[in-house]
């Protein structure tokens, strides 16, 4: 790659464009959807409505499904749907289609309730993106296990004391000794969750 001066010219793949070139090159194709926060893009709920429906199936598929219901259901499908109906969708939009979308309940702040990606390497990193702007900006909070759990330590979103979970989640736990970690019911089978983010202190 050519070296190029600091200013209004990049060099990018060896080619010198302008500094709104650059822009354009880089950004024009992301577009972040803030579903029931900002009116304008609420028309965006109904055109992606089953596009987001596939994402959270497959993103809960590898732990038997959504909500606690049976992968594939229709128990799954209404819980997932009803949820994309209710609640504030943030979505990162590229090329025409979503890369990543996260779903938040107005529970004690903004509870994040469900998340997936499209399975691309981008997607992943507008995942990574959004949880790291909710960490920052102090923003949400949310239950999470397995790879979320481990995103969430990468970035450093705090764990909530698992003393507080049964209150925010308004369920029965059975908290773990290192205060933290504890066990409920999903469905009919017991799940180790812990809590993350940034809840409202009224609570």
């Amino acid at each position: 790659m050519e070296s190029c001066r600091v200013g209004l010219l990049y060099c990018i793949n060896s080619s010198m464009l302008s500094f709104k070139e650059y822009i354009e090159e880089e950004y024009l194709e992301e577009r972040v959807l803030s579903i029931g926060l900002n009116p304008s893009h609420e028309k965006h709920r109904e055109t992606h409505r089953g596009h987001i429906h596939d994402m959270i199936h497959h993103a809960y598929k590898s732990i038997g499904g959504y909500g606690g219901h049976a992968s594939g259901s229709k128990k799954e499908s209404e819980a997932i749907h009803d949820d994309i109906s209710h609640s504030v969708i943030k979505a990162v939009k590229r090329n025409g289609k979503l890369s990543s979308v996260n779903l938040y309940k107005k529970k004690y702040g903004r509870k994040s309730i469900a998340s997936a990606t499209d399975g691309t390497a981008q997607g992943k990193k507008d995942f990574m993106k959004t949880k790291l702007e909710d960490h920052e900006h102090k923003r949400a909070w949310g239950e999470v296990s397995g790879k979320v759990a481990s995103i969430h330590k990468k970035i450093g979103t705090p764990d909530i004391p698992s003393k507080k979970a049964g209150k925010l989640l308004g369920k029965k736990i059975k908290p773990h000794a290192d205060g933290v970690h504890y066990d409920r019911k999903l469905g009919d089978k017991m799940h180790t969750k812990k809590m993350v983010g940034h809840p409202k202190e009224s609570a």
